[in-house]
């Protein structure tokens, strides 16, 4: 029985049936005829290998994103090695090109040969060409957005109006850990010779993770209470710097309670970064230096103020011993008047006392001689009792003559030991003090002293210098409320320092 003939009769339509490979090439034919010629795609770079530029073949997404910001559309990408060498793309890869090198999130122009590999049915485009300048125009065009928003939110000027401190000596450091950025910084920081305390947060600079990791390394910097933030990084392409035009580490840099300081890539190249900070420098080792300056300038300040106070020191001294000098000789020259005049009023009273007992002693005698010349030739006649009377009267005259003279010494004595106790060496001996407060003058009263007063004690051998303590209320009788009479409160009471003749506020 003939079975083809069988299948031949049936109802049923032929089939075509056709291969993995007749399929897989038909697509390739399609493709071919679809795209004769390269075509230019623009999308956002996705996946690229860290170590492209060491890479012979590269292989990476492009994707086209949505409103909602996720990717809606993606295609796989390659650049071949021998791509790469013909059409000169590695500079793209490695930072060779000046202004531009293909990196993770970046929306790229490249011009690619679509292309499906039949064996494995995968389509995907081959790089052939870059429109640098389509992508450095996204950026600049990003670049003005974002000022324009910072501009609008008052955001540009905001760290920059933080105090900077005069003596900025911890330094919170943002870079990557073993950079040439960090060795160039520390060298300029460990060649001054302030004690500059550094700490570092080490970041990415530059990929789609360094935005956060910078943002996490601003925070943790002023929670941990430096004095100010450098954030710096080593030279790049535009494109490389770009990761520091980006909205919300600008934002975080400009709200930062701390003062940061950039130094980001070369010196003609200017991020919104540095236009946000508080101070942009060319260079880490630029950064370095202008912190430095900062305590150069406050070091030199402090050296001008301990030379004008020095200078104020000596001519308070200076005025204070002129005073004190002076002082002391209107005092010697009132003792010494006193003394004279003391000395006068007690040659008077001498000399008065003396010619009033010498005339009451003559009065009495011519008194007596009178009555001896009247009773004279009735002595005979006087009983005994008249010679008691007599005798009485004569111990009575006796007397009466010898009382003024005794009042009179005694009052000469009083004035003579009253003008002893007017001379202020006998004074101090006896334990009397002279208390002088720091301007050299008499401290007469206690209420005018105030804790922390320093005040010199003169006793007859020594100057004993005192500062009045805390905590202390004085009555109106020299002594403290809280303490026994005469016993000052706290503190050590200074040796005395006997007067040797050098410079001291108290002589």
């Amino acid at each position: 029985m003939n079975t083809d003939a069988l299948f031949e009769d049936s109802a049923e339509p032929r089939r075509n049936v056709m291969t993995v490979r007749q399929i897989n090439e038909g697509i390739s034919d399609a493709i071919e005829r679809a795209f004769p010629a390269t075509v230019w795609v623009r999308g956002e770079v996705q996946r690229l290998p860290h170590d492209a530029a060491r890479r012979t073949h590269i292989y990476f997404e492009l994707h086209e994103t949505g409103g909602s910001g996720a990717a809606e559309y993606q295609i796989s990408t390659s650049l071949m090695g021998w791509d790469r060498q013909r059409f000169n793309l590695g500079r793209y890869l490695d930072g060779t090109d000046p202004d531009f090198q293909i990196a993770n999130q970046m929306e790229v122009c490249l011009e690619c040969k679509v292309d499906f590999y039949a064996k494995f049915g995968k389509m995907s485009l081959k790089v052939v060409g870059v429109d640098k300048n389509f992508t450095l125009g996204r950026l600049e065009a990003r670049r003005r957005e974002i000022l324009a928003y910072l501009k609008q939110e008052d955001l540009l000027d905001k760290n920059s109006g933080l105090p900077l401190p005069e003596l900025p000596l911890s330094v919170g450091l943002i870079t990557s850990p073993g950079s040439a950025a960090e060795r160039d910084f520390m060298t300029g920081i460990e060649d001054c010779p302030w004690n500059f305390r550094i700490q570092l947060r080490g970041a990415r600079m530059q990929g789609e993770q360094s935005q956060a990791e910078v943002i996490h390394a601003l925070a943790g910097h002023a929670a941990a209470g430096v004095d100010v933030i450098v954030l710096t990084r080593g030279g790049g392409s535009r494109a490389d710097l770009s990761w520091f035009d980006q909205r919300d580490l600008a934002v975080a840099i400009a709200e930062c309670p701390v003062p940061v300081i950039t130094a980001i890539g070369h010196e003609i190249d200017t991020s919104i970064a540095d236009l946000v900070s508080h101070h942009a420098c060319k260079t880490p080792t630029a950064a370095a230096e202008f912190l430095v300056s900062i305590v150069d300038d406050a070091a030199s300040r402090l050296k001008e103020a301990e030379e004008r106070l020095g200078r104020a020191a000596e001519g308070v001294c200076l005025r204070a011993r002129v005073r004190y000098q002076s002082a002391a000789g209107r005092m010697q020259d009132r003792v010494s008047r006193s003394l004279a005049a003391g000395r006068g009023v007690l040659s008077d009273l001498r000399a008065k006392l003396g010619t009033t007992a010498v005339t009451r002693v003559s009065a009495a005698r011519e008194t007596l001689g009178a009555l001896r010349v009247g009773v004279g030739g009735a002595a005979q006649a006087l009983t005994a009792r008249a010679r008691r009377e007599q005798a009485a009267l004569a111990a009575r005259l006796s007397r009466e003559a010898v009382r003024p003279v005794a009042a009179q010494g005694a009052r000469l004595e009083s004035l003579a030991t009253q003008t002893r106790l007017m001379d202020p060496a006998l004074l101090l001996a006896r334990g009397f003090t002279i208390t002088l407060d720091e301007q050299g003058r008499a401290v007469t009263r206690a209420a005018s002293l105030a804790p922390g007063d320093i005040i010199g004690t003169r006793f007859s051998d020594a100057l004993v210098r005192s500062i009045v303590q805390p905590g202390h209320e004085f009555a109106a009788g020299g002594t403290s409320s809280k303490q026994g009479k005469g016993k000052p409160s706290g503190g050590k009471k200074d040796k005395p320092q006997k007067d040797t003749g050098q410079k001291t506020l108290f002589r």
